[in-house]
């Protein structure tokens, strides 16, 4: 029986024998190097190393070189530019991190960065220097990292621009819940319990001296 032609988990394996995966070609099965319930490859890089690597990985695009690419990005990046102990450079370095790793959210999600932004100095002129209290933010949650969709933002800003936040529009004007309730006086929670108290809209952006009205409050503001 040939290697591929071999099963795991009761299902045939695909040949991979010869394919080409970025850097990497596909010799023959290799050796599981953790747990897993998928094929592994021996695999050839065109730096010249070897490595066993999962099928799964190399098939779905997560691996491209036995990971002298990264490291030569990486020290790339690195080098002339002196500046590898300022605040700006580590927030451009966590971004980077934060696309290049398997399994973190970020990459799951298929976002990434301007492939510029391999070079600190690219990253640098787009930007500008990090101002004091602000990060790096992405006006899209779910674009990538890029000159048009980033910006230096404070937390607060950050906060009102996550996946989980429930956004309100009313009289023309659009906010964040919690940005509704600050500019209203009310308190945290207050518009929550409002709009699950089924309240309608207009009532329910009202101060709690005008909105009461003959219905019953909800229970977070009975007391």
């Amino acid at each position: 029986m040939s290697h591929y032609q071999q099963t795991t988990m009761g299902k045939p394996l695909n040949d991979l024998t010869g394919s080409r995966f970025g850097a990497l070609v596909a010799l023959r099965l290799g050796e599981k190097q953790r747990k897993t319930s998928g094929a592994w490859w021996m695999c050839a890089c065109d730096c010249g190393a070897v490595k066993h690597l999962p099928s799964s990985d190399l098939v779905a695009g997560k691996i491209a070189s036995c990971g002298c690419q990264h490291r030569s990005r990486i020290g790339a990046a690195g080098r002339t530019h002196g500046r590898s102990k300022s605040r700006t450079y580590g927030l451009w370095q966590a971004m980077r991190n934060r696309c290049n790793r398997l399994n973190q959210d970020y990459s799951a999600r298929g976002i990434t960065y301007d492939e510029r932004w391999d070079m600190f100095e690219n990253f640098l002129a787009d930007m500008g220097e990090a101002p004091d209290n602000m990060s790096l933010d992405r006006i899209d949650v779910n674009g990538n990292y890029e000159k048009a969709n980033c910006r230096w933002a404070t937390k607060e800003q950050q906060a009102n621009n996550t996946r989980a936040n429930v956004f309100i529009e009313w009289r023309g004007k659009r906010q964040t819940r919690a940005q509704w309730e600050r500019e209203l006086n009310m308190r945290p929670t207050t518009l929550r319990s409002r709009l699950r108290a089924g309240w309608p809209m207009e009532r329910a952006m009202q101060p709690l001296a005008l909105a009461e009205g003959n219905q019953p409050l909800p229970a977070e503001e009975q007391s």
